[in-house]
């Protein structure tokens, strides 16, 4: 089993990392290494979870195979055989016996060399704090696919023996000093998607439906939770920050990474607490948490804004010239917020809350464990407000409105983490009055935050005709009813049935 962790980095700091006072006074060796990875022209071995290789340093020729295995916070394990040969031909009888060997031997005969990698290789052998082997690699160089190239610059820290917390601690170390960022995909991905011409970017992936065993523990539940919405994260990142090249903006990946940070705020914050999943361990992720989130809202807001509130609102302008302005004004408004968004994204905050997040699910939970009964208290805590306020909802503040939507917010993701465990029909109806909810809710939020647009907007303008359009924009959006202000009764409580 292979056990690594992954971060990329700019050539720029390689010089930097190197002359660290952990890797400076350590010994290292400097391999050039070309690889050959082997598919089908369906790309079967791809789409098994399989990458097949033959490396060569110069002298030697080795043969690798992977298996799928998992990504999680940059830490991938997967299976990995490994074996030398005589050449740059691919060998079968060592593979004789073990788990690859049904689908390669299928799958023999059309296999083709579809890309390759050329990097040099610096190897320096750590050892942890509590004694851990771990193999440090900087690799720098590039994929090759065709006339398609893409540059190769990472570190990696593989784990040869002793405990994988000791890869997190070195890890947490040297994030701190340089601008190392988490990486979620191999060599044998990104060479996969050169080769075949697809973005970086994978397909957009929604929160996923637990997969809880039946009568699964509240750590259990608060582990699973946080798994999937990191899954969710890892996944649309890559759509937001390295959107295909010659193709409209889709804010999509941006909101779906958006909702995974809120879902982890609610796996990492109530749920964990109820759970006693890791609580103090987790308290500087829960404050990482919170500021990422408030950078991904703001990007997320000017795109709501931009896409739905703005276009019948800048028609209602008559001026060409002024509405040109305006909408050039937006877009750079709505740019800043995409970059500030990016940066905290890829900042040394978030790549530390996502190491210690890693380090937490990499260690196995308690042996006592709460029942998920014991999350009943804190779903009475969210529901109570929504139910006190139901008959007064017109009469609350914004701010007010605000709190509750929040609260319905994190009451629709803890009842969409545990739903499994209780009544499926009482649960549907908890989710339906929690979406409606946060729709009615939301409308209003969405209005407060279009306000604060349009007055940065005609910040610009000259001070009597920036009154002006401001009241006229105004007017125009006044004009766009809201739903109306009223939520059906609250179901009953499914986790006290």
């Amino acid at each position: 089993m292979e056990i690594e962790l992954k971060l990329q980095l700019p050539p720029s700091a390689l010089a930097a990392l190197r002359a660290d006072p952990l890797l400076a006074p350590l010994r290292s060796t400097r391999q050039q290494l070309e690889n050959i990875y082997f598919d089908t022209e369906q790309h079967a071995l791809a789409q098994a979870g399989i990458s097949l290789r033959l490396r060569s340093d110069g002298q030697h020729w080795r043969q690798t195979v992977k298996g799928r295995g998992s990504s999680q916070a940059g830490l991938h394990q997967r299976e990995e055989i490994e074996f030398a040969v005589a050449g740059p031909a691919l060998e079968w009888q060592p593979l004789a016996g073990t788990s690859f060997e049904p689908t390669l031997t299928a799958l023999r005969e059309p296999l083709r060399p579809q890309f390759r990698t050329r990097f040099e290789r610096q190897l320096q052998l750590l050892c942890g704090a509590t004694g851990a082997h771990v193999e440090l690699a900087i690799d720098q160089g590039e994929i090759l696919a065709g006339d398609r190239r893409e540059p190769l610059c990472e570190l990696e820290l593989e784990l040869l023996d002793g405990p994988v917390d000791d890869v997190f601690s070195l890890a947490l170390l040297l994030v701190e000093r340089h601008p190392l960022v988490l990486g979620h995909r191999s060599k044998a991905e990104r060479g996969n998607r050169l080769a075949h011409g697809t973005p970086p970017s994978a397909p957009i992936l929604k929160a996923a439906k637990p997969a809880l065993q039946p009568g699964a523990d509240a750590q259990a539940v608060a582990r699973q939770a946080i798994t999937q919405s990191l899954a969710q994260w890892q996944s649309n990142e890559a759509g937001f920050l390295n959107p295909p090249d010659h193709q409209p903006y889709d804010s999509e990946s941006l909101h779906q990474v958006r909702i995974a940070v809120r879902r982890l705020r609610v796996a990492c914050g109530p749920l964990a607490r109820a759970a006693e999943w890791n609580t103090a361990e987790l308290t500087p992720v829960r404050d990482g948490l919170r500021t990422l989130g408030q950078r991904l809202g703001a990007a997320r807001d000017w795109d709501v804004f931009i896409e739905e509130t703005w276009p019948p609102l800048v028609n209602a302008l008559h001026d060409a010239a002024l509405r040109q302005k305006l909408q050039e004004a937006a877009a750079l408004l709505q740019k800043t917020a995409h970059l500030q968004a990016s940066a905290a994204l890829q900042g040394r905050e978030t790549q530390r809350l996502l190491l210690q997040l890693g380090r937490r699910l990499a260690q196995p939970d308690a042996t006592a464990t709460l029942p998920t009964d014991a999350l009943a208290v804190r779903l009475d805590k969210l529901a109570h407000p929504l139910r006190q306020a139901l008959a007064r909802l017109e009469h609350l503040s914004p701010a007010r409105l605000h709190r509750l939507r929040i609260a319905a917010k994190q009451l629709r993701y803890l009842t969409e983490f545990i739903g499994q465990q209780y009544d499926p029909q009482a649960t549907t109806l908890w989710l339906d009055w929690l979406k409606k909810a946060q729709a009615v809710l939301g409308a209003r939020n969405d209005r407060m935050a279009a306000k604060i647009h349009l007055r940065a907007l005609c910040t610009d303008l000259d001070r009597p005709a920036a009154r002006q359009v401001h009241k006229q924009l105004l007017s125009a959006l006044q004009k766009h009813a809201l739903p109306e202000l009223a939520l059906p009764p609250l179901p009953a409580p499914y986790w006290r049935r």
